[in-house]
């Protein structure tokens, strides 16, 4: 797993297993089979793909779409949002969601 610690510019593509303790300046994409350690901020949106997996500490300040993927939120996120039936998202009870999450409820 790579570690960062510096500012990435956004929209960023994370195709690679990082330990994110900087700053993505705009959106970013888990992509498939890649997992994210958040400690920092992400200052967009995050979007998590199938097969991907997020454990987030830190803050996203947009949006979190799950499209197949695995979220842990422990930190804080504006809203979270399942848009695949294989989405799984796990809320800690002292995670902050400004928004609640959507659920799709059909296909």
């Amino acid at each position: 797993m790579r570690v960062v610690h510096e500012t990435l510019e956004g929209p960023y593509r994370i195709e690679e297993d990082i330990a994110l303790y900087g700053l993505i300046a705009g959106d970013a994409i888990l992509c498939r089979g890649a997992r994210l350690l958040l400690h920092g901020t992400i200052a967009g949106n995050l979007t998590v793909e199938t097969g991907a997996r997020a454990v987030l500490h830190g803050t996203v300040a947009g949006r979190i779409t799950n499209d197949g993927g695995r979220i842990e939120l422990f930190g804080s996120a504006d809203a979270i949002s399942n848009v695949s039936f294989s989405a799984i998202t796990i809320i800690d009870p002292k995670a902050y969601v400004r928004t609640q999450p959507v659920q799709r409820t059909s296909p």
